[in-house]
């Protein structure tokens, strides 16, 4: 695709006529649905186990046998997510 092409695609999908407004629009979108997407994954993980992630680290040391694996792997991913939110969050209001 030619640079002159998807700048044309660029301004038809946001509706702009300047690209730099247009390059924010697209990032700000794309920061928007990616914060959604993160926060519907935090909230499957507190409605599987009906507390939020800091209650959920608090009583994983109260586990008698440990992890298992499954449950070290979803605690993991959990952070994870958490992790990213808060870096999704920081980076949109440095960039938008």
């Amino acid at each position: 695709m030619q640079l002159a092409e998807l700048q044309k695609k660029i301004f038809q999908i946001t509706e702009k006529k300047d690209m730099e407004q247009a390059l924010n629009a697209l990032l700000d979108e794309y920061y928007s649905l990616k914060i959604f997407y993160i926060r519907q994954e935090i909230l499957r993980y507190e409605y599987k186990w009906n507390m939020t992630y800091g209650e959920f680290e608090k009583k994983s040391v109260e586990i008698p046998n440990g992890f298992t694996f499954e449950l070290e792997k979803e605690y993991y991913d959990w952070g994870e997510k958490i992790a990213l939110l808060e870096y999704y969050q920081k980076s949109k209001s440095e960039w938008i």
